[in-house]
């Protein structure tokens, strides 16, 4: 997962925290892969779940035609569109 998709995590579970009235404690280590500090263990818990939800949505898109070159550079640019958002997009 890109480093895009995981801060816009961490911007949720920040807010979704405080609305519980909870303070979020953790780093995330990006060697290792994952999250240390005191809330570390339910931010691992909770970023496993972010990922699997992202993994199982993928978008498909119109098959290219070679009759039609603008057309397909169109499709191009939607599909890396779509994978610059954290998305899959299906071949």
């Amino acid at each position: 997962m890109n480093d895009k998709m995981r801060e816009e995590f961490e911007v949720w579970a920040i807010s979704d925290a405080a609305e519980c009235g909870m303070d979020l404690d953790f780093r995330f280590e990006a060697v290792a892969g994952w999250y240390l500090g005191r809330s570390g263990k339910h931010m691992n818990l909770a970023w496993a779940a972010w990922q699997a939800s992202r993994d199982a949505l993928a978008i498909d898109l119109p098959q290219q035609s070679g009759a039609n070159r603008d057309w397909n550079q169109a499709i191009r640019y939607c599909q890396q569109a779509i994978e610059a958002a954290g998305l899959k997009v299906k071949p």
